[in-house]
């Protein structure tokens, strides 16, 4: 699921909007623009996306294209959906730009920190 997933999305950062109609697929439960920058409109190099029944894919694209560097299907058991969006963020944190200027965005939820500000 992950990899066609991945195939559905352009081959570019993709508007952050795009996030809202990705919710309209058929077993997408959620998905978030969750890094980007501001380009006359938001454009996302982050992705986050709950797949029904399957769990957190976290995608974050670089020039080579989308990559998916969390499926939480892949990360055995986790007591807490906390826990979960947790792992999700900080592996975005470790692909994001290290150094955002001022037209850079991020949507992380109030429970998660970076890891090195903990």
């Amino acid at each position: 699921m992950s990899r066609r997933f991945v195939d559905t999305l352009p081959d570019r950062q993709v508007e952050a909007d795009l996030a809202d109609e990705l919710e309209d697929l058929d077993g997408i439960e959620q998905c978030v623009a969750v890094r980007g920058n501001y380009e006359g409109e938001q454009m996302a190099y982050q992705l986050l996306v709950n797949v029904t029944d399957r769990g957190l894919l976290a995608l974050h694209y670089r020039e080579s294209g989308w990559q998916v560097v969390y499926d939480s299907a892949e990360d055995g058991d986790i007591e807490s959906s906390e826990e979960l969006y947790r792992r999700a963020h900080d592996a975005l944190y470790t692909h994001a730009d290290p150094d955002p200027d001022s037209n850079h965005y991020e949507t992380t939820p109030p429970f998660w920190t970076a890891p090195d500000e903990e």
